[in-house]
């Protein structure tokens, strides 16, 4: 994901690379993920790769934001149009896994800062006037999930189901709507 502008054509996946069934139709984002889920935020800068995990403060139709510090290196190059961007969630609890491109922005809107402030966010900041809290926000533009059955029994049998000819009961993949 990049900051510059995207195509207008929406992502699909492709059976011959993607596994799994493909769903019907696209996903809603916050349907897969949540305020408070933990994702990981990979940057690519000057080619080289890093991840952090970072707590989603906020889901909005297709907007992801992040309450995170405008000062470190990672960020600036953001900031900077340095950077490229991509998010995950593995979610083990709900066996759902996402992969999110999009363009990214930052924002350091003391209004914004106290809509997202949560209790939590107290242990990374001093408080929501912190000098060094920004918001970085990620507007979805293309991105898959990947669902299985949660729960001990339900791994247990998707891959019995499976091999009985039963392929969409042992998970689901597809595109998240934007």
């Amino acid at each position: 994901m990049t900051q510059s502008a995207a195509s207008d054509s929406v992502s699909v996946p492709d059976p011959d690379v993607d596994s799994g069934p493909i769903a019907d139709a696209d996903a809603p984002l916050g349907d897969r993920v949540e305020r408070g889920s933990v994702v990981m935020v990979m940057t690519m800068i000057d080619g080289r790769h890093t991840s952090r995990p970072v707590t989603v403060a906020e889901v909005d139709r297709t907007y992801l934001r992040f309450l995170v510090d405008g000062s470190a290196d990672w960020m600036r190059a953001i900031t900077e149009g340095r950077a490229e961007v991509h998010v995950t969630l593995s979610d083990n609890r709900k066996n759902t896994y996402l992969s999110l491109n999009g363009k990214v922005r930052t924002t350091a809107d003391h209004d914004v800062i106290e809509r997202l402030w949560s209790a939590p966010a107290g242990v990374f900041f001093d408080g929501p006037t912190d000098p060094n809290l920004a918001v970085l926000v990620l507007e979805v533009e293309e991105g898959s999930y990947w669902d299985s059955p949660s729960g001990r029994l339900g791994q247990a049998i998707a891959p019995l189901k499976a091999a009985l000819g039963r392929p969409t009961d042992a998970g689901d993949h597809g595109a998240i709507a934007t």
